[in-house]
């Protein structure tokens, strides 16, 4: 009979091992000061889940969360300051076997949400600002910022309780800016950080809720400045079409280089009678300013002679003219084709006739 007890007690001691290490685990944890959420390790069982502060009534789970129809976790709400209180936690089988019974200390196990509304401003003192939310008003938290500037590596600042956070002398480069948060060490630090924020940029691109806006804004841009350059390049076309003038000026004629000067000689003397006017093809009000705009006054000439006697006569007589009229000192003014003789002349005649005629 006692062989019999100790054989029994040795062949169940595999199963009771087995059992107590195929026990589920619960974990838990404060999400954002608002609710308890609280997971457990096997998910084979539909395990029902209570629950209960110290000091408090102990709860059923009000909502279960679930994979595939089975129940993997628990969401309870929180009330404030109870995570300074001990929690205790049961799981039960379908048949209301009690399956684990576990006792939390959530002190140091609250996880905030992401911090929000990131925004950076430029400072006229060369400094960049930014500047966020923590949800919900969450107090005595502390915040931890990261930056790297054209995806570069990222650099951790020190955490700080400020939700505000500057960086002097930016380049003019992109940076990116991200945020975590967690609860403090003088209200109970907890070990667990925020998931980061969603990234804000400040350089070349701007915050993400403007982004879309931006590129938006640079297509329509784009558009808009090609049709304008077409419309401008049609308008000058029907210029450049319709005025003779603008096209000479925009566009002047380039003379054919393939002709040499014996054509443009030839051209001259061939088509316009060595017309040098017409051939440059001068205008008219050029044309008329070389010709003169004066009259010159007319002088008639006349020819003088000298007459002589016959031999018979006794004395020579030289024939002069007398009572000159106007018209031969107008053309001895303005004529230098006259034929009248000098004063010498004159002279050396009447002299050849006294020697001819002696008295």
């Amino acid at each position: 009979m006692l062989l019999l007890l100790v054989g029994l007690f040795l062949g169940n001691i595999p199963s009771i091992a087995f059992s107590a290490s195929s026990q589920p685990e619960i974990n838990c944890l404060i999400i954002n000061l608002e609710y308890v959420n609280c997971t457990w390790t096997e998910h084979e069982h539909n395990y029902s889940f209570k629950s209960r502060f110290t000091h408090k009534e102990t709860l059923d789970c009000p909502k279960y969360l679930r994979i595939d129809g089975v129940n993997v976790g628990c969401m309870f709400p929180y009330e404030k300051l109870l995570r300074f209180n001990s929690l205790k936690t049961w799981l039960y089988s379908d048949n209301g076997r009690l399956v684990t019974e576990q006792e939390h200390n959530l002190k140091a196990y609250v996880k905030l949400y992401p911090p929000v509304n990131l925004s950076v401003v430029e400072k006229k003192d060369a400094e960049l600002w930014l500047y966020w939310n923590i949800t919900n008003n969450v107090s005595c938290t502390e915040s931890e910022v990261r930056h790297r500037t054209d995806n570069n590596s990222w650099k951790n600042t020190k955490p700080a309780t400020r939700p505000s956070f500057s960086l002097p002398f930016p380049s003019k480069k992109r940076y990116e800016f991200q945020v975590r948060a967690r609860i403090e060490s003088s209200c109970g630090e907890s070990m667990f950080w925020s998931d980061w924020s969603e990234p804000v940029y400040w350089g070349s691109l701007k915050n993400n809720d403007t982004t879309g806006f931006l590129d938006n804004m640079s297509v329509m841009s784009l558009v808009l400045c090609v049709a304008v350059a077409t419309v401008i390049l049609i308008i000058l076309s029907c210029l450049l079409v319709h005025s003779e003038r603008l096209r000479i000026i925009l566009i002047p004629v380039v003379p054919n280089a393939g002709r040499n000067v014996r054509d443009y000689l030839a051209a001259l003397f061939d088509n316009y009678d060595g017309n040098v006017e017409k051939w440059l093809s001068m205008p008219k009000d050029l044309e008329n300013g070389f010709k003169p705009n004066f009259t010159e006054r007319a002088c008639p000439v006349r020819e003088y002679r000298i007459v002589s006697q016959s031999s018979t006569d006794s004395e020579s007589i030289l024939s002069s003219p007398t009572d000159l009229p106007s018209d031969y000192q107008c053309m001895h003014s303005y004529s230098s084709a006259s034929t009248i003789p000098g004063s010498s002349e004159t002279i050396q005649t009447q002299d050849l006739s006294l020697v001819d005629n002696p008295v």
